[in-house]
Formats: structure tokens, sequence, C-alpha cells
């Protein structure tokens, strides 16, 4: 029997690459019953965290990001319910951290972003949503970087 999307949610997979001779360190939760969630979330947003310490390979600084746990808690769980949002990965490239959500309402996203300003006002925080109601760019992200090896 497959895990529910709760138990899916709760356990990640991490997994580093390379893309354009730099690291790509991508996290995704397991086992998410992409075909379920769907059909119910149309909206594809992504939340982007600038980092304020880097390396010069793009990643964080290591003190920097235990920092960061909290936030990165509070942006991976925000859409707890599979009605209203979920996450499908986190990507950290280039200075960056990538947060990919499929939402029910595109005015979610600006919810979240006021949100997550007021909670975190140090953090350097931007957000975009587009409709994506074929879930193209994780389909196409999976088979390009997730089920490849790439």
């Amino acid at each position: 029997m497959a895990p529910s999307n709760s138990e899916a949610e709760s356990r990640w997979i991490s997994i580093r690459r390379e893309h354009e001779g730099f690291p790509l360190y991508l996290r995704y939760p397991a086992a998410l019953d992409y075909a379920l969630l769907q059909a119910k979330l149309p909206f594809r947003s992504v939340v982007t965290h600038a980092f304020s310490l880097r390396r010069f390979d793009g990643a964080p600084e290591p003190k920097y990001n235990d920092t960061l746990e909290a936030f990165d808690g509070f942006l991976t769980g925000y859409f707890a319910s599979p009605d209203r949002g979920q996450i499908v990965l986190v990507e950290t490239f280039g200075g960056e951290r990538n947060y990919y959500f499929y939402i029910a309402d595109p005015a979610d996203t600006e919810t979240l972003l006021t949100t997550v300003r007021r909670q975190f006002p140090g953090q350097r925080v931007d957000a975009e949503c587009e409709k994506d109601s074929e879930w193209r760019f994780i389909q196409k992200y999976r088979a390009e970087y997730l089920e490849s090896g790439a």
C-alpha cells in the first residue's frame, strides 16, 4: 500500500547533482500521488530565498545554513493541506533556495510571502505563480534531474 500524502510529506529524498559545473542540491517529498494532487492544484508557485551568506560555489555557508532550519521548516510545511497546496521540490543552486509548490489558489502565494516576511524579516524572499495544471514543470524536472541520475 502506498503511503498517504501526509506520510510521504514527512519523508524527504535528498540528492546532489551538478549543473553547469556547480552543485545542485535537491529535496523532495517521497511518494507523492501526482495524479491525485494535480487535479486539485493547478497553479505552480516558487518562493525564492536569496542567501545572505554563501560559498564560492553558490551553496549556503554551513553555519548560516544551520540558522535557516526554522525558516525552511516553516516554508516546507506551509501548505499542510493537499486541498490547498503541496510542496514538490526544494532546490538549492547559485546562492538561492527555491521552494516549488503546486497550489489551489494563486492568491495563496501573496499570503505566504506576507507571512514569511513578517515572521522572518531578515530573509530576502520573492515569489511567483503561474498556471501549470498539467504539472509540466515538475514532470520535466523529475525526468531530467530526479529520476535520470544526471
